[in-house]
């Protein structure tokens, strides 16, 4: 195989796939180095963030500062917030997972069990959606008829991780 045709096969993977594994990348990475702890909080932060922001324009001091966030970049700002407060409130929390270097197999379990999450997430959150909307490929994989069990398998690999 010469470098044209490896060049050629690189430039034909999608943005889509290119993203969503240099994020499971990315979380291998940060499990091998630190442990699991830290995306497994993401992973949880994750949907709690889309629960708060259904039910942040109905409340009572923070509801009309909201509705300012009307564009979809805005939005994204305001839900990037709201995860990152929820990861450092459900990091303080002290629940106890995933200390230490992580194993190989166990970063690869988490890097994709992560990815999986976040592009679960990323697609059914119409204001990320506008963002970055997923080609038809990624939406078929993770949209509404699977976003089920690709929640429900990531996070019970996450918990078989952290055993």
């Amino acid at each position: 195989m010469n470098l044209e045709d490896l060049l050629a096969f690189f430039t034909n993977i999608p943005t889509d796939w290119i993203i969503i594994g240099g994020f499971a990348l990315f979380a291998a990475f940060i499990t091998v180095r630190s442990g699991s702890e830290r995306v497994s909080t993401l992973a949880l932060a994750l949907p709690a963030a889309v629960l708060l922001r259904g039910t942040i324009g109905n409340a009572m001091f923070v509801g009309g500062i909201t509705e300012q966030f009307n564009t979809p970049v805005m939005q994204t700002i305001l839900f990037a917030v709201l995860v990152v407060a929820l990861y450092i409130f459900i990091s303080r929390i002290g629940l106890s997972w995933g200390g230490g270097a992580g194993k190989p197999l166990q970063a690869a379990i988490t890097g994709v069990a992560a990815a999986a999450i976040l592009a679960v997430i990323w697609i059914s959150t119409p204001s990320l959606s506008a963002v970055w909307q997923f080609g038809p490929s990624v939406e078929a994989i993770f949209g509404d008829l699977y976003a089920f069990w690709w929640l429900l398998c990531s996070y019970a690999a996450l918990a078989f991780v952290r055993s």
